[in-house]
């Protein structure tokens, strides 16, 4: 009886991967499975002398290729099979990582969104593929950012910024150097209401995306004068009135019940002027109609797509969320905080390696049919490592005989599937 060898099976998933990149040598290649590996079966920290310790390669080959260039975006996009035919969307999102030490290139005081504070760290931008039709998120690369003020010639998309040396003309630069593969794959991206800026949206239209995020409370809207056109001198008229978020036109917009669950949802939509980005944009106001929570505050949602339909732009931006997930598997089982390097490329490349693995188990656990969470899986995979060091001690296996069932009791062994 044949018995199943998931390193193996691992293995060649992520040598599969990499195939569409002709530029690599055979030596990278196999520190580079060997390190996702690690990523996904090594339980304790995942810094340099740790995965010497447990892997087949020295500290010092773990230190030189970290500063290797690699095209994550590539690499990940291999993982992006399953949401064809999806509605799908590029999500952004910065992630604040805990990070200590002067010598640290990029330190600084960024935002972290579980303390709700300024905190002295890094601070990584992410890009992932949220498919709203799966709720799921397969990542793409990350960069991290940098507060210094760059010099030289300002690109293009931070033309008209007051700061273009703001985080926020950090981020449309980040953009811009990955625009060309990113449209391949899609050209609407999702953001939550900090990316709801005029700077922002106008950079981002310029290098040929959509964009779908969501307004403050007090956003200032304008009704679209779509009446005949008065035969008289001066300007025609453009406008039709302020839009009061409480007590809606309906003449104007329509008005959709939405069911998902056990929650029920009121939207209403509608092309109108948004004075804050100076542009036409189509709105999507929710009313969250849950009985058992009290009133919430209607939630102005837009897209600059006039095409989208309201509930795609409503389940887009709900789907937005599932990259925080993929940064909290990172952080919980993958060592995106672990790497203890000051050099920034070995930096960029650890922060890459840890998020991409996520893509890797949770590609590899939908390969063999299992519905697995990550933890579940590298438990699995920790499992097998284990397994094959006690069968290549065993005296070249002449003493210990298994047979498959007792092999998958071994690999299962505190492996629980998804509720």
């Amino acid at each position: 009886m044949t018995i199943i060898k998931p390193l193996t099976q691992l293995r060649e998933m992520i040598s599969r991967s990499l195939s569409g990149q002709t530029n690599l040598s055979k030596s990278f290649q196999s520190f580079f499975i060997e390190t996702m590996e690690l990523m996904l079966t090594h339980t304790g920290r995942l810094n340099f002398t740790q995965m010497a310790r447990c892997g087949r390669s020295c500290e010092s080959r773990f230190r030189q290729n970290f500063k290797k260039p690699f095209d994550w975006l590539s690499f990940n996009k291999s993982f992006l099979e399953p949401t064809k035919g999806h509605r799908i969307a590029i999500a952004i999102d910065p992630c604040y990582i805990s990070k200590s030490g002067k010598k640290t290139p990029g330190i600084d005081w960024f935002w972290s969104g579980c303390a709700g504070a300024i905190k002295h760290g890094l601070e990584i931008l992410g890009l992932s593929i949220v498919d709203a039709d799966s709720k799921d998120a397969v990542f793409l690369k990350a960069e991290q950012t940098f507060t210094a003020k760059m010099r030289g010639r300002k690109p293009k998309c931070t033309k008209g910024m007051d700061d273009p040396d703001s985080l926020t003309g950090w981020y449309l630069r980040m953009l811009t150097r990955n625009a060309r593969q990113l449209l391949s794959i899609c050209k609407l991206i999702v953001a939550d209401a900090y990316f709801s800026k005029e700077s922002f949206v106008t950079g981002v239209k310029e290098q040929g995306f959509n964009i779908i995020s969501r307004f403050r409370d007090d956003v200032n809207l304008k009704y679209l004068y779509r009446g005949p056109r008065a035969k008289k001198r001066g300007r025609p008229q453009k406008f039709a009135g302020k839009v009061d978020l409480h007590n809606l036109d309906m003449n104007v917009f329509k008005e959709e019940y939405s069911v998902d669950g056990k929650l029920v949802y009121m939207l209403y939509t509608a092309d109108v002027w948004a004075v804050s980005l100076g542009r036409e944009v189509r709105v999507v106001i929710v009313d969250y109609l849950d009985s058992d929570k009290k009133k919430q505050t209607r939630k102005v949602f837009f897209s600059t797509d006039l095409t989208l339909s309201a509930r795609d732009i409503f389940d887009i931006y709900r789907t937005r969320f599932q990259l925080e997930f993929v940064f909290r598997d990172a952080k919980q089982f993958t060592g995106l905080t672990h790497c203890q390097a000051r050099n920034k490329e070995a930096l960029a490349f650890a922060f890459n390696a840890s998020l991409s693995s996520v893509n890797v188990a949770r590609a590899y656990a939908r390969q063999e049919g299992h519905n697995l969470s990550v933890g579940a899986t590298k438990t699995l995979l920790h499992n097998a490592a284990m397994v094959d060091r006690f069968i290549a001690m065993s005296a070249k296996h002449a003493n210990l005989r298994l047979n498959n069932t007792d092999f998958k009791e071994l690999l299962f062994y505190g492996v629980r599937a998804v509720a």
